[in-house]
């Protein structure tokens, strides 16, 4: 064995941070992008944004960062040739007149406005522990209640045994549950049970009239009762069926979550990135630009670049975030282009689902639209994730129009959300008495559709869907 040196020729692929940036960019969504550039415009001093109120034509056009239309590769340098940072620009895109720059005048403090004012919700310990003051005034059991109201979760149950608290706090396990007994008769009814069962009886007792059987059912028949077994509830209880229905009814009308009304949940809303809208027998696309920042070069940077005056090492830092700048604009053009070319190729391979709806939604994968646009399959997946447009049948993620087919009997395939849609209508319109399995939705598929597709693909499809299985979506006839 020895040890010597020798020459080795290969190609690899090396990802350049610019190339990554523009990756990363690719998959971001439209509210994810818009908080990139703010950041980018914070670390970066050369870049800034067009003000809404310049409203000559000649400035914009000379000024903004280029649109969907414009090629990159057209965009030239004049920069020293011995720059180390040289990229590919040209300075009369962003050139404006200096007489044309204005700054924003001093204004007087004004007041905030109260809508700007940001309000809390109140939380479900907060109204407890305000329950709470107002009840005890024993400074021992408030303590303990307070304690008792920090382990009750967003659902309203507590999650510590009292036995461990009574440890912890060096107590009586009596006087806990004593603590405990009071916060369970606070407001929103059920709060403070350890368990479904303990919850729906806590609610039982503060209704009116006899809930005993509605109590017993729940407290010995819960699996039954989730199994909507009512007949033998019924000889178990040596009770009818249609009392067993009633007190049923009751149940279902209690709240399994009380703490649902104090959810410090938001509801999250989704802006399109591009909409889709039929004009005669044509569809067009627009891409949704609003609230996306338009970036340009800072003509005070500009200028510093020239001049001779300036310190090397100065320069060469405004070089770099040069760079560093237009390689932001170029990749953020490339990814509202692209953008538009896949969904561009969408609407021309799911021509019939604009058409006629979900129903005529056509098999399709990653691969198709790669093809179509020549790009590699990962371009597609990332162009495709968290991006979403506004359809004439609604509000659809893009990763929505991939599906893989589902084999018929003859004839084409059919897309698996069609397939979907046809188990929802199946079970929409059965007979609530005797619910279909899923065996017998197979059946029917292949019967009225010529659908070849297995009974756990039905299960897995109901799954999807939220559906409940056969045994749990039946009712119970009393006549």
């Amino acid at each position: 064995m020895d040890q010597k040196l020798s020459l080795k020729i290969s190609q690899r692929l090396v990802l350049t941070p610019t190339l990554q940036q523009a990756i990363r960019l690719l998959q971001l969504s439209k509210l994810d992008l818009i908080q990139h550039i703010r950041q980018e415009m914070v670390e970066n001093p050369i870049l800034e944004e067009i003000s809404s109120d310049i409203v000559s034509g000649e400035v914009q056009d000379e000024q903004a960062a280029p649109g969907p239309d414009t090629d990159p590769a057209e965009l030239k340098t004049d920069l020293p040739a011995e720059s180390p940072y040289k990229v590919e620009l040209d300075w009369s895109i962003y050139r404006q007149d200096e007489a044309q720059e204005t700054t924003r005048p001093e204004t007087a403090s004004e007041s905030p406005w109260y809508e700007n004012v940001l309000s809390k919700k109140e939380s479900l310990q907060d109204y407890l522990l305000w329950q709470l003051h107002l009840t005890l005034d024993d400074e021992e059991k408030v303590f303990i209640g307070e304690e008792l109201i920090g382990n009750i979760d967003e659902d309203g149950y507590l999650r510590i045994n009292t036995a461990d608290i009574a440890s912890l706090m060096t107590l009586d396990e009596e006087r806990v549950e004593r603590v405990l007994e009071v916060i369970q008769n606070f407001d929103p009814p059920g709060v403070g049970a350890r368990g479904i069962e303990e919850c729906l009886s806590l609610q039982l007792s503060r209704m009116p009239g006899d809930q005993s059987l509605p109590r017993i059912i729940v407290t010995e028949h819960l699996k039954k009762l989730e199994n909507k077994n009512y007949p033998q509830i019924a000889r178990a209880l040596k009770k009818s069926l249609e009392e067993v229905c009633g007190a049923a009814q009751v149940i279902a009308g209690l709240e399994p979550k009380p703490g649902r009304l104090f959810s410090n949940e938001e509801p999250q809303y989704i802006t399109p990135d591009l909409y889709i809208h039929k004009v005669g027998g044509d569809y067009h696309i627009t891409l949704n630009d609003e609230g996306l920042p338009k970036l340009r070069i800072n003509n005070f940077y500009r200028r510093l670049m020239k001049d001779d005056t300036v310190p090397e090492k100065t320069r060469e830092y405004v070089h770099k975030k040069f760079s560093s700048a237009i390689w932001l604009i170029k990749s953020i053009h490339q990814r509202q282009k692209t953008i538009y070319k896949v969904a561009w190729s969408i609407v021309g391979f799911q021509k019939d689902f604009f058409d006629y709806g979900i129903e005529r939604l056509k098999p399709m994968v990653l691969r198709d639209v790669a093809e179509d646009i020549g790009v590699h399959e990962s371009t597609v997946s990332r162009v495709t994730t968290n991006k979403y447009a506004q359809t004439p049948h609604g509000l659809l993620e893009l990763k929505f129009f991939f599906n893989a087919g589902i084999e018929k009997h003859a004839g084409p395939s059919m897309a698996s959300a069609s397939v979907q849609n046809l188990i929802q209508k199946l079970i929409h319109h059965e007979d609530t008495v005797r619910p279909m399995s899923d065996q017998e939705i197979v059946t029917a598929l292949l019967e009225e559709h010529g659908l070849m597709i297995a009974r756990r693909t039905v299960a897995k499809y109901r799954k999807i869907l939220k559906i409940l299985p056969a045994s749990k979506r039946k009712t119970i006839s009393t006549h």
